[in-house]
């Protein structure tokens, strides 16, 4: 079996939609504020973010866990922090509260190269810049490391206090992860071993760059609900929590109110559509429309 053909599972693709009308990150200040809510939430969730973008109007990340509510939190945390801070800067009616996100899973080892160069690669089709010479991304933690024009320091050697205004957060930062110009290092989180032995080196990291598979991730990013999930996947997780909640894994055996409870909660842990949960909690569709 070769490696483009071998599955994987704990891989995700969380993004917002490319197509969003107004700017989520006007300035520096916003950019800087976006990358350092990607380490807080990194560090309420225990995901490993694998690589990182940020654009003037969306963003994508490339997250590994095996627990995918984690994975989920990851991406409502990151999509409420961010509405908070745009709120506080830009006013209640500011429009990153509206932005929306899809997690789409990476199925196989090719597909997740192919992914984390889309995502690094954004700033270059965008005419921005150079992807290695992108400051709002992973692309120079791994292959291709800039360091930061101001000496880094310790995140340990920085007051509480003033900790807290830089990253808008009571998060608790490692004191040995590095803060430059005012920005945590993607480097501090960033699996660089992982994703080097993902390419074999330089010469394979290349060649999956100069590679066209943005045709097919952007087929796979859809329609935009917020997130999206098969209706194969939706049925094991549900059946997982239908055992929590109710002691049996089978639809059949659980009563109509009952179905309507655990669509009411996989919407609100997957914001799943009502026509999904329909077919798989097997209720009419205007009845979950109704209730849920």
């Amino acid at each position: 079996m070769n490696a483009s053909s071998k599955s994987l599972r704990g891989w995700y693709h969380v993004c917002s939609d490319g197509n969003f009308a107004s700017a989520i990150f006007l300035d520096d200040e916003d950019f800087k504020a976006g990358m350092n809510r990607i380490a807080v939430c990194k560090l309420k969730t225990g995901v490993v973010v694998v690589a990182d973008v940020l654009m003037d109007n969306h963003f994508h990340f490339e997250i590994q866990s095996e627990d995918y509510d984690q994975v989920v939190k990851f991406a409502k945390e990151y999509k409420r922090l961010t509405a908070m801070y745009n709120a506080a800067r830009y006013g209640p009616g500011c429009v990153a509260g509206s932005i929306q996100i899809k997690i789409i899973p990476v199925t196989t080892p090719d597909y997740a190269k192919t992914l984390l160069c889309y995502i690094l690669k954004n700033p270059t089709k965008a005419r921005i810049a150079m992807f290695y010479d992108y400051k709002w991304s992973t692309a120079s933690c791994c292959f291709f490391r800039n360091a930061p024009k101001k000496a880094a320091v310790p995140a340990g050697s920085i007051p509480r206090r003033k900790m807290r205004t830089l990253i808008h957060s009571h998060a608790i930062i490692p004191d040995d992860w590095l803060i430059a110009e005012g920005v945590i290092l993607p480097s501090n989180y960033t699996p660089v071993k992982l994703i080097e032995d993902m390419f074999g080196g330089p010469r394979g990291f290349m060649y999956f760059l100069s590679q066209y598979g943005d045709d097919q991730i952007d087929n796979d990013l859809g329609d935009w609900n917020d997130v999206s999930l098969t209706d194969t996947e939706l049925r094991v997780l549900t059946k997982e929590l239908s055992v929590k909640m109710f002691g049996t894994s089978k639809m059949r055996s659980l009563s109509a109110p009952h179905r309507v409870r655990l669509a009411k909660e996989l919407r609100r842990r997957y914001l799943c559509s009502r026509k999904q949960l329909a077919r798989i909690v097997n209720l009419p569709v205007q009845e979950i429309e109704r209730q849920v």
